[in-house]
């Protein structure tokens, strides 16, 4: 039992960072950035647009722009494991 959950934490630790890859790519493909520089992009991109959007000043607008990075990097991690847990009951 116990090494499943840590097959299920893996694979969820993987499937997490896929999702957040993609989305970086998604955000940093928008602007002509060399590969290395789009998670900045990204997250100067977030940022601006939580404080065009929600009139931030720049402080709270980088606070917003690390939690949804942190929450979505979250919420993958915790979808993935309840799909590597369904499918490996499924046998």
């Amino acid at each position: 039992m116990n090494k499943m959950k840590h097959v299920e934490n893996k694979l969820g630790l993987c499937i997490a960072c896929i999702v957040l890859v993609c989305v970086v790519a998604t955000i940093g493909s928008s602007t002509n950035t060399p590969w290395l520089q789009m998670p900045f992009e990204a997250f100067n991109g977030i940022a601006f647009s939580f404080g065009y959007f929600f009139r931030l000043s720049a402080t709270w607008a980088y606070v917003c722009s690390s939690v949804f990075f942190i929450s979505l990097f979250a919420v993958s991690f915790w979808l993935g494991r309840i799909v590597v847990r369904f499918f490996s009951r499924q046998r």
